[in-house]
């Protein structure tokens, strides 16, 4: 499991964040029936191997209507656009469906809701534009149900903090998470959102939620520890100790591991500016010390590449 999948569940952890992340997204029609008091989640994970390629998943109960259904919150891994996404919610909820048949548990509709914070603009589509010249009289035949789509990209920053969400926690979590594929934004930005979370510093739930994203930011970009901690430091002397202690940590795992983490920064960020050079595989592995293989990989994995880089590194120590 990557760092943005890692941090999107810990986001959801958080009592109440959830309820309002699915407050956030369904249309008013389905909310005026719901009643989130009930939302409740389902342990564990339900992804077969192929899906978990895509997806991370929580799944959760609720009342509809005085009927139990399921909704789902899967985050999407990939930062591309990927027209197959219909087709892999709809292997999601049968994935379901033949768990209650297999388990003799009452099958209920299930609400996806994909949540995508990549860098691409992407407009989802049907089942149906995944097949080429499908002829009308064939169309009926193609199960072309919907999902919920939440592009974070779509949402500015003024909604977030003033009427998406009314949690502070969970107004800070979505900034943070929302622009961290924005290293300049967050920089200038990152002063204000830690303002926002002031109150965060002032009990021990509260300051879980603070060294999550903390841990987020120095694993996920370049921002320097001290600049971060620094900057914390102006809105609260103990998240400025925070700050510190979760970096001296992550680089004394780092040492355990063999390499830092900035070590895989750099190898990812040659790999990435050399590809735009056009360069082959093989030569760009000469670059990045690597072989040319895990540069396919690493390559193909885009976004995910540097998680792709040390996790692999993790599961040889």
């Amino acid at each position: 499991m990557g760092n943005h999948d890692i941090f999107f569940k810990k986001i959801l952890e958080v009592e109440g964040h959830a309820e309002e992340l699915v407050r956030s997204s369904l249309p008013p029609a389905i909310l005026e029936q719901l009643d989130l008091s009930t939302l409740k989640e389902e342990k564990g994970s339900f992804l077969g191997e192929e899906l978990s390629e895509y997806f991370s998943d929580l799944l959760y109960t609720c009342q509809f209507k005085g009927a139990l259904i399921r909704i789902a919150l899967l985050f999407e891994h990939k930062s591309h656009v990927d027209h197959d996404m219909l087709f892999k919610t709809l292997l999601y909820m049968a994935s379901q469906w033949e768990r209650c048949r297999k388990q003799d548990i009452e099958k209920t509709p299930i609400i996806p809701i994909v949540v995508y914070h990549g860098e691409r603009e992407w407009q989802p589509g049907l089942l149906s534009d995944c097949f080429k010249d499908l002829p009308p009289m064939i169309k009926p035949f193609i199960p072309d149900s919907e999902y919920i789509f939440v592009d974070l990209a779509n949402w500015k920053d003024e909604e977030i903090k003033d009427r998406l969400f009314v949690m502070v926690s969970m107004k800070f979590c979505m900034l943070i998470f929302k622009n961290i594929f924005h290293p300049e934004k967050l920089r200038e930005n990152i002063k204000e959102y830690f303002k926002l979370a002031a109150s965060l510093f002032e009990d021990e739930d509260g300051l879980k939620i603070i060294k999550n994203a903390i841990e987020y930011i120095f694993k996920t970009t370049d921002l320097q520890p001290e600049y971060v901690a620094e900057t914390i430091g102006t809105v609260s002397l103990k998240g400025k100790e925070l700050a510190m202690t979760t970096a001296e940590r992550l680089m004394n795992e780092g040492r355990n591991e063999g390499e830092g983490i900035g070590v895989f920064k750099e190898k990812y960020q040659t790999i990435m500016r050399l590809s735009k050079l056009n360069l082959k595989p093989e030569d760009i592995a000469e670059g990045a010390g690597l072989t040319p293989e895990k540069v396919k990989e690493v390559l193909a994995a885009g976004d995910k590449g540097l998680d792709l880089l040390i996790g692999d590194n993790a599961t040889k120590h």
